[in-house]
């Protein structure tokens, strides 16, 4: 009894002394004039109270009460700006891009691939990487003809394996087949080749959806440094963690066939023209930015976006709009007098498509998956509307209150694709949401991905009539008699 009296007294000691220690450094912040927001519990911050698998809808809540920039602490006192609605979101990430281009210092989740990499990185590496990606894809047929036939090819099988698989009116796995789509055309562009059916869902699929399904969406990336534990303990970061092992080691053994095959005279794909660069830095004596370490890096992140962020999008755009038969129904009629019954719908249609792409905006809108940024950071102490910014912030825009806001998209909660049409219904009249990031550190394949989600759902619109299936994440196709 005597020894847990004198044990009691530090730990009484202690606990009090953490608790007064916390409530000074919440009052010292107050003082600093940093963003409102709340309070949270001594190390786990705020943490706690944000839902794990929809936590916009938890910070969209708290821009409700603290407005349109709000700071709370998660696990181990690490300080979060959110950055709501989208005046402010622009203002920053678009005005102010050279101010808040960085990545926070220590967060795992955004070196959770590698330390390196054109995902992770900041400063001239950063520039220089994405610079020479963005020239080289163009080179490799961004934006042009060619790249638009390469995903016609691709979608003409997924559309062939698509009337196989509802041919017994079972559901059907839309972002299975859409996942084959988007790898077969990221494959071509880094490697130079295309993975046949077999490999793709023997090997892979299973590797991208794990990756995907602990991080779209997700709390983790509010955590920075702690994902470690959760890598450790959480069932699903393990298996994320091993996921990403095996993806690494696909890109690690495609990079080395190329450095043992590389011919400079002839340069084919991404990786290609990469050691090509690499070479002639090497000729004046330093590689700069351009590693081997880097190179697999930027595969695996181009490797892993590329794949599951398009066809994952296009799949929960899909199941959205499969809750508004009539202006499927719409869709379907302006595709046929547009496009016919011959051909597939192409990239230059669009404009002539304005209802289909006023609903695909309507769709990103309304059911985007990809509400919140990954995490941005900035080089030095500043401001935003009157609060410090601390140096080396971590930084995260929500866009679920822009999406919403009733003085840009009147009656907010209500579907309708008119809103981006003018008046005769003929023309978009007003721009829409940023499904893939805006500004310098928007998603480096956004055009490809913009064609890519706009042809598939074309595609399956045109070909299909879609309905919600029985299960999440599946649908039920009835092909149409074209």
């Amino acid at each position: 009894m005597a020894l847990d009296q004198y044990l009691s007294v530090p730990i009484l000691i202690t606990t009090v002394t953490f608790f007064i220690t916390y409530w000074i450094v919440q009052l010292w912040n107050k003082n600093r004039k940093l963003p409102p927001g709340p309070w949270g519990l001594p190390f786990f911050g705020y943490y706690p109270f944000i839902s794990p698998n929809e936590p916009y809808k938890d910070l969209t809540k708290l821009s409700k009460k603290y407005g349109s920039i709000y700071s709370f602490r998660t696990f181990g006192g690490r300080l979060v700006i959110v950055l709501n609605g989208t005046k402010t979101v622009k203002d920053v990430i678009v005005n102010r891009a050279e101010e808040f281009i960085g990545r926070p210092h220590g967060d795992t989740t955004l070196t959770w691939v590698s330390d390196v990499g054109i995902l992770q990185d900041e400063g001239e590496a950063w520039k220089e990487q994405r610079k020479f990606f963005l020239q080289t894809a163009k080179s490799l047929g961004f934006g042009k003809l060619e790249m638009e036939g390469k995903i016609h090819d691709e979608i003409k099988g997924m559309l062939e394996d698509l009337r196989k698989d509802c041919k017994n009116g079972q559901d059907v796995d839309l972002q299975s087949h859409g996942a084959y789509v988007t790898n077969s055309i990221i494959s071509q562009i880094l490697f130079g080749k295309r993975f046949t059916k077999d490999e793709f869902h023997r090997k892979m699929e299973k590797e991208f959806l794990d990756c995907v399904k602990v991080f779209v969406g997700k709390k983790h990336i509010l955590i920075g440094n702690i994902l470690k534990l959760f890598l450790t303990f959480s069932p699903s970061m393990r298996r994320a963690n091993k996921a990403r092992g095996v993806l690494q080691k696909c890109v690690s053994e495609i990079v080395k066939e190329h450095l043992t095959r590389f011919d400079p005279t002839h340069p084919k794909d991404y990786v290609d023209y990469f050691l090509l660069q690499r070479t002639e830095l090497l000729k004046n004596g330093s590689e700069g930015s351009f590693t081997v370490e880097r190179l697999e890096a930027n595969c695996l992140n181009l490797f892993m976006e590329g794949t599951e962020t398009v066809s994952f999008t296009a799949n929960h755009l899909l199941e959205e709009l499969s809750k508004y038969p009539e202006t499927q129904k719409k869709i379907q009629q302006e595709l046929d007098s547009i496009v016919g019954k011959e051909r597939l719908p192409s990239w230059a249609d669009r404009i002539k498509l304005p209802l289909l792409e006023a609903t695909i905006q309507e769709l990103y809108r309304m059911a985007t998956p990809f509400n919140l940024s990954t995490m941005y950071s900035n080089f030095k102490q500043t401001t935003i509307e009157g609060y410090t910014i601390p140096e080396r912030s971590s930084i995260i825009f929500n866009l679920d209150p822009g999406n919403f806001d009733n003085g840009i998209f009147p009656n907010p909660h209500k579907f309708d694709p008119s809103r981006f049409l003018s008046a005769d219904g003929k023309k978009m009249k007003q721009d829409g949401p940023f499904p893939f990031g805006i500004g310098k550190r928007a998603c480096a394949g956004e055009s490809l991905a913009h064609m890519e989600v706009f042809l598939i759902i074309a595609s399956v619109v045109q070909n299909f009539t879609v309905y919600p299936g029985s299960e999440q994440e599946r649908l039920k196709l009835v092909p149409r008699n074209l």
